[in-house]
């Protein structure tokens, strides 16, 4: 699959943010993921979502009616069920685009962030984002075919199925229209259940680590955004014996030289962080 993200020793994934919002990041050492419905385009899964029901009503495999029915169960339940807190990534590090939309138009900053630590400790998953409704069309195709193998070989183990269902349809989160494919997305993600009991109507279960191990729940937390109230999750982005995942912090080229020192402060109380400014002429 396309949009699974595999990360290598060294690689370092970059986070366009406003220079406040760096300056909390290092000096909570946390990451926020905010809930999927409240980002910038509010139509990305519908977009998904509808791509996803014409590949299946004109699916090329043969599937049967037992497999079908879990799939067509998740799709419908998932949303009511479920949300998707994200974090945005990417691989460029200085992309004028990115510098104008995400880092207030090269006044704020760019982190980079471990990549193989998030995607073997972090207990998040990690997509590249596709653009391309062709691959969308296959990956559909491939997942009802991987279902209706697995039915074949195990008809009677319906957890197992169900399970296989629900995390094809989430993969959705990873598909986005091509209008936006400039921005070349690499998302993290964490799943959080809704309840009713819980505070802001969600709780966190916790993650899993590539060796196994489960990461701690995270507290719900909730703030006003810019689309009304916002619900999210801290990510820590250190553990006992790991300082912190931010390697690098580079700066917009229109960066105020006070708000700049200020954030480096904030980075060299982490420890060997390295520092750099884009010289991009922006205006």
């Amino acid at each position: 699959m396309k949009h699974f993200y595999e990360a290598v020793q060294g690689q370092i994934l970059y986070h366009y943010t406003s220079v406040e919002a760096a300056e909390a990041i290092l000096q909570s050492n946390v990451l926020r993921l905010s809930e999927f419905s409240m980002m910038n385009d509010k139509s990305e899964y519908l977009y998904a979502k509808s791509k996803f029901i014409e590949a299946y009503q004109n699916r090329e495999v043969w599937i049967e009616e037992v497999p079908r029915f879990l799939v067509n169960i998740k799709l419908i339940t998932h949303e009511p069920a479920t949300v998707m807190m994200i974090g945005c990534f990417t691989e460029d590090p200085d992309d004028a685009g990115l510098w104008d939309r995400y880092a207030d138009g090269g006044k704020g900053c760019v982190l980079g962030l471990d990549a193989y630590w998030l995607a073997e400790r972090a207990g998040i998953a990690i997509r590249r984002v596709s653009y391309d409704p062709d691959y969308l069309r296959d990956f559909v195709n491939a997942g009802l075919a991987m279902l209706q193998s697995r039915y074949e070989e195990n008809p009677e183990d319906r957890d197992e199925l169900a399970e296989l269902a629900t995390w094809f349809v989430l993969d959705l989160y990873a598909f986005k229209d091509p209008r936006f494919r400039s921005e070349m997305e690499i998302r993290i993600s964490r799943l959080t259940i809704t309840d009713s009991k819980a505070e802001y109507g969600l709780f966190d279960s916790g993650g899993n680590r590539s060796d196994g191990d489960e990461t701690p729940a995270l507290a719900v937390q909730q703030r006003e955004g810019h689309y009304g109230p916002v619900r999210f999750v801290e990510l820590p982005l250190w553990e006992e014996s790991y300082r912190t995942a931010v390697k690098s912090v580079g700066f917009g080229p229109n960066v105020d030289p006070g708000m700049e020192a200020r954030v480096k402060a904030s980075a060299s109380a982490l420890g060997d962080i390295t520092n750099w400014r884009s010289d991009l002429p922006l205006r």
